[in-house]
């Protein structure tokens, strides 16, 4: 599960295969990471890949892709600048199982440079992850929530959330998901499936659970405008107290308070993608939704000194963003489908970017064959970012 973390979601993003900072002269880009080897539980679950790139190229292209043999570990997200998600299957066999993620930085004007991370995962027969408290102490209140949550100014792909705890001193966690993902499960069991994501998580960064609680918990009052939502979902904010143990045991304090609210849903235009797009400071937030939810279709990014320096100069604005989309995932389509790529989407999406400079910046869409070739008419959204104000159309 892609557990989305309020108040501290990285809104550095970009797209799903742009680098877009301006590269420094003289110096080549440099990609780097300190990932070697990645552990994972018989349960799977959502894992990260951090990496560095060192004086960007303006047309530098990030891929991640796992052995082309390996069907248990899939690529979800390469949109977010510095780190790959990607989730690895329940292992239901008896046997331990190995692979590797290929990450790739491509620019330009030099040559490729990549890197691998190798991933095990425990068999079926073996999770040696420790549960959380079966008794935790209680709160002296168990039935009483002691945190209130209000969610205002709800868009179809963001809205503002705000947490104030009883007790400021108490240290606590705030998540926001599907409401499916915990509407008809119980307090505890709400604990046990958040304790199993920060096992994992703790796991994939090669770091402790004490080292990485200490990245999510909060303390007071906490607001946040929550972006990247989907369009008329519902979604939930839950938060809870929580105590690590010196043994090392994590413990829930209090019950689990829960807010459930839904976003809006844009018009739709027949036989055609709706592209509806929002700017908070220097991020741009993207909802695609589409008139049937059966086809596929490619969501992406792009700027104006990206296809200049590319050589994308020909043609409309659509017709470069197409080409330039086009001409890279053609060099990978005899070992991955159209459809495993992260930017190529089914059904109502979210997408979003940072401007990092003055520019021109394009968002499109277009249905999309098995071919790569665009099925129908290229959906585009214009906008212009001066360094401090921005112009949508």
């Amino acid at each position: 599960m892609k557990r989305i973390l309020i108040f501290m979601l990285s809104c550095v993003s970009a797209a799903a295969i742009i680098g877009c900072e301006k590269q420094i002269e003289s110096e080549p880009p440099v990609l780097s990471s300190d990932a070697k080897d990645i552990h994972v539980t018989a349960e799977g679950g959502t894992q990260t890949i951090t990496y560095n790139i060192e004086n960007p190229a303006e047309d530098g292209m990030i891929t991640a892709l796992p052995d082309s043999e390996c069907d248990w570990i899939k690529i979800t997200d390469t949109e977010t600048s510095g780190v790959i998600t990607f989730n690895v299957d329940k292992n239901e066999t008896d046997a331990k199982r190995e692979s590797k993620i290929t990450v790739t930085y491509e620019y330009s004007g030099g040559d490729p440079q990549s890197f691998s991370v190798n991933v095990s995962q425990d068999s079926g027969e073996n999770n040696p992850d420790p549960d959380p408290d079966p008794d935790p102490d209680p709160d002296p209140n168990p039935g009483e929530d002691v945190f209130t949550i209000t969610v205002d100014n709800i868009t179809y792909s963001t809205a503002h959330i705000r947490v104030v705890p009883d007790d400021e001193t108490m240290p606590y966690i705030v998540y926001v998901d599907m409401a499916s993902e915990i509407k008809d499960l119980s307090d505890d069991e709400v604990f046990q499936m958040d304790y199993d994501i920060i096992v994992g998580n703790a796991n994939a960064s090669q770091i402790t659970i004490n080292e990485y609680l200490n990245t999510i918990v909060k303390h007071g009052p906490q607001e946040t405008t929550q972006k990247s939502l989907n369009p008329g979902n519902e979604y939930a904010v839950w938060a809870y107290g929580i105590d690590l143990q010196e043994d090392g045991t994590l413990v829930r304090l209090s019950k689990i308070t829960r807010e459930y609210f839904t976003t809006e849903i844009p018009p739709v235009t027949e036989n055609s993608i709706t592209l509806e797009v929002e700017s908070t400071g220097t991020t741009l937030s993207a909802v695609a939704t589409p008139y049937t939810n059966d086809k596929y279709y490619n969501l992406n990014w792009n700027n104006e000194s990206t296809l200049v320096n590319a050589g994308y100069t020909d043609g409309t604005v659509a017709e470069r963003c197409f080409q330039f989309e086009y001409d890279y995932m053609i060099k990978y389509i005899s070992f991955y489908a159209v459809t495993d790529w992260a930017n190529v989407k089914q059904g109502p999406a979210t997408t979003s970017t940072v401007m990092t400079k003055p520019d021109t910046y394009y968002l499109f869409a277009y249905f999309i064959n098995n071919d790569a070739t665009a099925d129908g008419e290229i959906i585009l959204k214009t906008i212009e970012f001066d360094g401090a104000n921005v112009t949508i159309r």
